[in-house]
Protein backbone atom coordinates (compact mmCIF):
# COMPACT_ATOMS: atom_id res chain seq x y z
CA UNK A 1 0.00 0.00 0.00
CA UNK A 2 1.02 3.01 -0.97
CA UNK A 3 2.07 5.60 1.90
CA UNK A 4 -0.38 8.27 0.21
CA UNK A 5 -2.99 5.63 0.02
CA UNK A 6 -2.52 4.88 3.39
CA UNK A 7 -2.88 8.06 4.75
CA UNK A 8 -6.44 8.52 2.82
CA UNK A 9 -7.85 5.15 3.83
CA UNK A 10 -6.55 6.35 7.77
CA UNK A 11 -7.98 9.99 7.52
CA UNK A 12 -11.16 8.29 5.93
CA UNK A 13 -11.76 5.61 8.96
CA UNK A 14 -10.74 8.52 11.87
CA UNK A 15 -13.57 11.22 9.65
CA UNK A 16 -16.25 8.51 9.54
CA UNK A 17 -17.19 8.55 13.40
CA UNK A 18 -15.53 9.15 16.63
CA UNK A 19 -15.12 5.59 17.66
CA UNK A 20 -13.89 4.30 14.16
CA UNK A 21 -10.15 4.06 15.28
CA UNK A 22 -8.48 2.52 18.52
CA UNK A 23 -5.90 4.49 20.36
CA UNK A 24 -2.79 2.82 21.78
CA UNK A 25 -1.38 4.76 24.91
CA UNK A 26 1.97 4.11 26.61
CA UNK A 27 3.35 5.85 29.05
CA UNK A 28 6.63 6.21 31.13
CA UNK A 29 6.98 7.97 34.78
CA UNK A 30 5.87 9.65 36.68
CA UNK A 31 8.68 11.98 37.25
CA UNK A 32 7.60 14.64 40.18
CA UNK A 33 8.33 18.01 40.19
CA UNK A 34 7.99 19.63 43.79
CA UNK A 35 8.76 22.99 42.37
CA UNK A 36 6.00 23.31 40.31
CA UNK A 37 2.84 23.26 41.93
CA UNK A 38 -0.35 22.34 40.28
CA UNK A 39 0.98 21.80 36.66
CA UNK A 40 -1.85 22.55 34.58
CA UNK A 41 -1.26 23.82 31.08
CA UNK A 42 1.94 23.00 29.32
CA UNK A 43 3.09 23.27 25.35
CA UNK A 44 6.54 22.36 23.39
CA UNK A 45 8.36 24.21 21.37
CA UNK A 46 11.75 24.04 20.12
CA UNK A 47 13.35 21.56 22.48
CA UNK A 48 11.29 22.66 25.39
CA UNK A 49 8.17 22.49 27.32
CA UNK A 50 6.76 25.30 28.80
CA UNK A 51 4.48 24.71 31.99
CA UNK A 52 1.94 27.10 33.94
CA UNK A 53 0.43 26.22 37.14
CA UNK A 54 -3.37 26.93 37.87
CA UNK A 55 -1.90 28.66 41.44
CA UNK A 56 1.31 29.69 40.54
CA UNK A 57 2.34 33.08 39.25
CA UNK A 58 5.21 31.42 37.11
CA UNK A 59 5.74 30.30 33.63
CA UNK A 60 8.56 27.21 33.88
CA UNK A 61 10.40 26.31 31.53
CA UNK A 62 11.09 22.19 30.99
CA UNK A 63 13.78 20.27 29.03
CA UNK A 64 13.10 16.71 27.87
CA UNK A 65 13.79 14.75 30.73
CA UNK A 66 10.91 17.41 33.16
CA UNK A 67 14.00 19.28 34.74
CA UNK A 68 13.34 23.41 35.29
CA UNK A 69 15.83 25.47 33.35
CA UNK A 70 14.19 28.72 33.60
CA UNK A 71 11.16 30.20 34.85
CA UNK A 72 9.23 33.64 34.13
CA UNK A 73 7.11 35.87 36.48
CA UNK A 74 3.60 36.33 34.47
CA UNK A 75 1.57 39.00 36.82
CA UNK A 76 2.82 40.08 40.63
CA UNK A 77 0.28 37.74 42.97
CA UNK A 78 0.60 37.38 46.67
CA UNK A 79 2.17 34.00 47.34
CA UNK A 80 1.72 31.60 50.72
CA UNK A 81 4.79 30.30 52.29
CA UNK A 82 4.79 27.26 49.89
CA UNK A 83 4.83 29.41 46.85
CA UNK A 84 1.18 29.13 46.01
CA UNK A 85 -1.56 31.68 45.53
CA UNK A 86 -4.54 31.35 47.41
CA UNK A 87 -7.56 29.70 45.89
CA UNK A 88 -9.62 32.71 46.49
CA UNK A 89 -6.76 35.02 44.18
CA UNK A 90 -5.40 32.22 41.90
CA UNK A 91 -5.60 33.21 38.11
CA UNK A 92 -6.79 29.41 37.46
CA UNK A 93 -3.97 29.48 34.16
CA UNK A 94 -5.36 25.94 32.72
CA UNK A 95 -5.26 26.04 29.41
CA UNK A 96 -2.23 26.72 27.34
CA UNK A 97 -1.23 26.80 23.39
CA UNK A 98 1.71 27.08 21.54
CA UNK A 99 0.69 30.01 18.97
CA UNK A 100 2.79 31.34 15.93
CA UNK A 101 1.10 34.49 14.51
CA UNK A 102 3.07 37.01 12.08
CA UNK A 103 6.39 35.40 12.40
CA UNK A 104 6.64 34.91 16.14
CA UNK A 105 5.49 31.90 18.29
CA UNK A 106 3.56 32.86 21.72
CA UNK A 107 2.26 30.65 24.35
CA UNK A 108 -1.28 31.87 24.79
CA UNK A 109 -2.14 31.24 28.67
CA UNK A 110 -5.76 31.03 29.78
CA UNK A 111 -7.70 31.71 33.27
CA UNK A 112 -10.47 29.23 33.28
CA UNK A 113 -13.05 32.06 33.48
CA UNK A 114 -14.47 29.96 36.65
CA UNK A 115 -14.79 33.30 38.62
CA UNK A 116 -15.02 36.33 37.42
CA UNK A 117 -12.95 39.81 38.34
CA UNK A 118 -10.06 36.67 39.13
CA UNK A 119 -10.07 33.69 36.55
CA UNK A 120 -10.55 35.88 33.40
CA UNK A 121 -6.83 37.09 32.36
CA UNK A 122 -5.23 35.80 28.91
CA UNK A 123 -1.79 36.06 28.52
CA UNK A 124 0.50 36.03 25.53
CA UNK A 125 4.07 35.08 26.57
CA UNK A 126 6.83 35.15 23.43
CA UNK A 127 8.97 32.43 23.63
CA UNK A 128 12.25 34.13 22.27
CA UNK A 129 13.56 33.98 25.49
CA UNK A 130 13.05 37.50 26.50
CA UNK A 131 9.23 35.85 28.13
CA UNK A 132 7.62 39.30 27.29
CA UNK A 133 4.31 39.09 28.68
CA UNK A 134 0.92 41.06 27.00
CA UNK A 135 -2.30 40.72 28.88
CA UNK A 136 -6.17 40.38 27.75
CA UNK A 137 -9.03 40.42 29.56
CA UNK A 138 -11.16 37.72 28.58
CA UNK A 139 -14.46 38.44 30.03
CA UNK A 140 -16.67 39.20 26.94
CA UNK A 141 -15.33 36.32 25.32
CA UNK A 142 -15.85 34.04 28.34
CA UNK A 143 -19.36 35.45 28.17
CA UNK A 144 -20.74 35.47 24.97
CA UNK A 145 -19.41 31.31 25.48
CA UNK A 146 -22.26 31.28 28.43
CA UNK A 147 -24.18 32.94 26.60
CA UNK A 148 -23.83 30.70 23.62
CA UNK A 149 -24.04 27.78 25.42
CA UNK A 150 -27.48 29.05 27.52
CA UNK A 151 -25.86 29.05 31.03
CA UNK A 152 -27.62 29.87 33.42
CA UNK A 153 -27.37 33.04 36.12
CA UNK A 154 -24.44 32.15 38.42
CA UNK A 155 -22.64 29.22 36.12
CA UNK A 156 -19.56 30.10 34.26
CA UNK A 157 -17.36 28.87 31.76
CA UNK A 158 -14.84 25.99 32.90
CA UNK A 159 -11.87 26.53 30.59
CA UNK A 160 -9.04 23.62 31.26
CA UNK A 161 -7.93 23.09 27.96
CA UNK A 162 -6.61 25.47 24.08
CA UNK A 163 -5.87 23.47 21.00
CA UNK A 164 -5.00 25.54 17.91
CA UNK A 165 -5.71 23.70 14.26
CA UNK A 166 -6.09 24.42 10.79
CA UNK A 167 -6.54 28.46 11.54
CA UNK A 168 -9.14 28.22 14.42
CA UNK A 169 -8.69 28.22 18.35
CA UNK A 170 -10.60 25.61 20.27
CA UNK A 171 -11.54 26.01 23.77
CA UNK A 172 -12.44 22.86 25.66
CA UNK A 173 -14.63 23.50 28.20
CA UNK A 174 -14.50 21.18 31.08
CA UNK A 175 -18.15 19.52 32.13
CA UNK A 176 -17.55 18.99 35.55
CA UNK A 177 -19.78 22.07 36.73
CA UNK A 178 -22.08 22.26 33.74
CA UNK A 179 -21.35 20.42 30.19
CA UNK A 180 -18.51 19.53 28.14
CA UNK A 181 -18.33 22.04 25.07
CA UNK A 182 -15.97 22.89 22.65
CA UNK A 183 -16.16 26.08 21.39
CA UNK A 184 -14.34 26.91 18.04
CA UNK A 185 -13.37 30.84 16.66
CA UNK A 186 -11.39 31.97 13.72
CA UNK A 187 -7.24 32.12 15.05
CA UNK A 188 -7.08 35.38 13.43
CA UNK A 189 -10.22 37.05 15.14
CA UNK A 190 -8.85 35.69 18.35
CA UNK A 191 -5.21 36.91 18.12
CA UNK A 192 -7.37 40.60 17.31
CA UNK A 193 -9.04 40.20 20.56
CA UNK A 194 -5.65 39.20 22.49
CA UNK A 195 -4.43 42.34 20.69
CA UNK A 196 -7.20 44.86 21.94
CA UNK A 197 -8.30 45.20 18.20
CA UNK A 198 -11.88 44.36 18.44
CA UNK A 199 -13.88 43.71 21.62
CA UNK A 200 -16.39 40.91 20.39
CA UNK A 201 -15.70 37.56 17.98
CA UNK A 202 -18.40 36.90 16.13
CA UNK A 203 -19.22 33.40 14.33
CA UNK A 204 -17.90 31.19 17.45
CA UNK A 205 -18.86 27.68 17.17
CA UNK A 206 -19.92 25.06 19.56
CA UNK A 207 -19.61 22.01 19.71
CA UNK A 208 -21.26 19.73 22.82
CA UNK A 209 -19.60 16.05 24.03
CA UNK A 210 -20.29 13.03 25.77
CA UNK A 211 -17.66 11.82 27.71
CA UNK A 212 -17.63 8.09 29.79
CA UNK A 213 -18.21 7.81 33.14
CA UNK A 214 -15.62 6.09 35.58
CA UNK A 215 -17.60 4.77 38.55
CA UNK A 216 -20.45 7.20 37.93
CA UNK A 217 -18.87 10.30 37.21
CA UNK A 218 -18.25 12.02 33.84
CA UNK A 219 -15.28 12.41 32.40
CA UNK A 220 -14.15 16.48 32.23
CA UNK A 221 -12.01 17.86 29.44
CA UNK A 222 -8.78 18.64 30.86
CA UNK A 223 -5.87 19.16 28.07
CA UNK A 224 -5.91 19.33 24.31
CA UNK A 225 -3.21 19.75 21.08
CA UNK A 226 -3.58 19.00 17.34
CA UNK A 227 -2.48 15.89 15.72
CA UNK A 228 -1.62 17.48 11.94
CA UNK A 229 -0.84 14.28 10.13
CA UNK A 230 -4.59 12.90 11.04
CA UNK A 231 -6.23 16.02 11.03
CA UNK A 232 -7.28 15.44 14.73
CA UNK A 233 -7.29 16.93 18.19
CA UNK A 234 -5.74 14.66 20.68
CA UNK A 235 -7.64 15.60 24.48
CA UNK A 236 -7.46 14.37 27.88
CA UNK A 237 -9.72 13.70 29.96
CA UNK A 238 -9.65 13.31 33.75
CA UNK A 239 -12.43 11.94 36.35
CA UNK A 240 -12.58 13.91 39.80
CA UNK A 241 -15.66 12.83 42.64
CA UNK A 242 -16.85 16.90 42.88
CA UNK A 243 -19.98 18.45 41.47
CA UNK A 244 -18.77 22.08 40.94
CA UNK A 245 -15.32 23.95 39.11
CA UNK A 246 -13.84 25.34 42.36
CA UNK A 247 -13.34 22.30 44.96
CA UNK A 248 -11.20 19.22 44.66
CA UNK A 249 -12.74 15.56 44.87
CA UNK A 250 -10.88 12.26 44.46
CA UNK A 251 -8.96 11.45 41.42
CA UNK A 252 -10.56 8.42 39.96
CA UNK A 253 -8.50 8.31 36.97
CA UNK A 254 -8.05 10.06 33.22
CA UNK A 255 -8.65 9.53 29.24
CA UNK A 256 -7.17 9.96 26.20
CA UNK A 257 -8.97 10.41 22.91
CA UNK A 258 -9.18 11.91 19.40
CA UNK A 259 -11.64 14.41 17.99
CA UNK A 260 -11.16 14.48 13.75
CA UNK A 261 -11.85 17.88 12.69
CA UNK A 262 -14.01 16.74 9.94
CA UNK A 263 -16.63 15.10 13.43
CA UNK A 264 -17.04 18.22 14.24
CA UNK A 265 -20.42 19.53 12.32
CA UNK A 266 -22.78 22.25 13.68
CA UNK A 267 -25.59 20.78 15.94
CA UNK A 268 -24.32 17.30 16.25
CA UNK A 269 -22.91 16.10 19.77
CA UNK A 270 -19.38 14.23 20.08
CA UNK A 271 -20.50 10.71 21.41
CA UNK A 272 -17.16 10.05 22.96
CA UNK A 273 -17.93 7.30 24.98
CA UNK A 274 -16.46 4.82 23.22
CA UNK A 275 -13.57 6.40 21.60
CA UNK A 276 -12.03 7.85 24.74
CA UNK A 277 -9.46 5.48 25.88
CA UNK A 278 -8.68 4.74 30.10
CA UNK A 279 -4.82 5.24 30.63
CA UNK A 280 -4.03 2.02 32.53
CA UNK A 281 -1.23 -0.28 33.88
CA UNK A 282 -1.68 -3.86 34.23
CA UNK A 283 -6.00 -3.05 33.25
CA UNK A 284 -6.36 -0.42 36.43
CA UNK A 285 -6.90 3.34 35.78
CA UNK A 286 -3.63 5.26 36.50
CA UNK A 287 -5.36 7.54 39.68
CA UNK A 288 -3.53 10.40 37.97
CA UNK A 289 -5.37 14.06 37.20
CA UNK A 290 -3.97 14.50 33.97
CA UNK A 291 -4.53 18.39 33.06
CA UNK A 292 -2.81 19.24 30.16
CA UNK A 293 -0.97 17.17 26.78
CA UNK A 294 1.70 18.63 24.80
CA UNK A 295 2.93 16.63 21.27
CA UNK A 296 6.25 17.15 20.02
CA UNK A 297 6.51 15.12 17.36
CA UNK A 298 3.92 13.51 15.04
CA UNK A 299 3.52 11.41 11.79
CA UNK A 300 0.24 9.21 10.36
CA UNK A 301 1.09 6.51 12.74
CA UNK A 302 2.60 7.88 15.93
CA UNK A 303 3.07 10.30 17.93
CA UNK A 304 5.22 11.51 21.26
CA UNK A 305 4.88 13.66 23.79
CA UNK A 306 3.93 14.20 27.49
CA UNK A 307 1.29 14.87 30.25
CA UNK A 308 0.83 16.74 33.40
CA UNK A 309 -1.03 15.52 36.40
CA UNK A 310 -2.27 17.86 39.28
CA UNK A 311 -3.12 15.80 41.93
CA UNK A 312 -4.10 18.26 44.11
CA UNK A 313 -0.98 18.16 46.35
CA UNK A 314 0.83 21.36 45.63
CA UNK A 315 3.17 19.29 43.01
CA UNK A 316 3.33 17.94 39.36
CA UNK A 317 3.59 14.48 37.99
CA UNK A 318 4.95 14.31 34.09
CA UNK A 319 4.57 11.26 31.83
CA UNK A 320 6.35 10.95 28.39
CA UNK A 321 3.58 9.18 26.08
CA UNK A 322 3.65 8.04 23.03
CA UNK A 323 0.36 7.52 20.99
CA UNK A 324 0.01 4.85 18.30
CA UNK A 325 -2.93 4.40 16.13
CA UNK A 326 -4.82 1.52 14.86
CA UNK A 327 -8.05 1.08 12.93
CA UNK A 328 -10.14 -0.45 14.69
CA UNK A 329 -12.48 -4.16 13.54
CA UNK A 330 -15.83 -3.18 13.11
CA UNK A 331 -18.77 -5.04 14.72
Amino acid sequence: MTSKLFASLLLATLACCAHAADLDIRIRGPVVERKLPSGSGMSWHQGRYFVVGDDSPHLFVLDRQFAITDRVRLKDYPVQADGRISKKLKPDFEAMASVAWKGSVWNLILGSGGLKGTRELGLLVSTDGKFSVRAQDMAALYQDFATLAGFQAGQAVNIEALAIARGDAFFFNRGNAVRNLVFQVALGDLMDYMAGKTRRIAGIRMHAARLPRLQGVEAGFSGADFWPEIDSLVYSASVEATGNAHDDGAVLGSYLGLIPLSALKDRATLDLTRSAQLIARNSSPVRTKVESIALKHTDRRRATGALVSDNDDGSSEFFDLVLSIRPATQP
